[in-house]
């Protein structure tokens, strides 16, 4: 079956994704010189994993309702 997904998941992962964005950007400018690189990088890895459970929590329900 090829269903398509409600229109609101799609805008949700938009703006869970320009919301990650807008995050590293004020990060960088702000934030990151008070941390070595080892700091930053964990920090991004961080985010990825926070941004990964948002959109598993958005598309996972809809995944499962597909046969």
């Amino acid at each position: 079956m090829n269903a398509k997904p409600e229109i609101n998941r799609i805008y949700a992962s938009i703006a869970v994704a320009f919301g990650w964005l807008l995050f590293l950007a004020l990060w960088l400018f702000f934030y990151a010189t008070n941390f070595g690189i080892i700091q930053n990088i964990g920090i991004l890895l961080a985010s990825v994993v926070v941004l990964s459970i948002i959109e598993v929590v958005i598309w996972v329900p809809w995944a499962l309702n597909q046969e």
